[in-house]
């Protein structure tokens, strides 16, 4: 048999509990919103270095050709 001090401590414990699952879950939540924010600028990024990337190896091909001319 629990005594209603014991009770009363229960309560308050169970109270706290919920408080802090509460919390979690407005922190997950915005975690997982950072977390897709995230997960969109890195996939711009890589779109930005592919083009970069690409861009560069056309001006080295360009390059290639121009030195070729020159060497003629």
């Amino acid at each position: 048999m629990m005594t209603v001090v014991g009770q009363f401590e229960e309560g308050k414990k169970i109270k706290r509990l919920k408080a802090r699952v509460k919390d979690l879950m407005q922190i997950n939540k915005a975690h997982q919103t950072l977390n897709g924010k995230l997960h969109s600028e890195l996939e711009i990024e890589k779109k930005n270095n592919t083009l970069l990337r690409e861009d560069l190896q056309s001006k080295d091909l360009e390059i290639g050709r121009m030195m070729r001319k020159l060497q003629d």
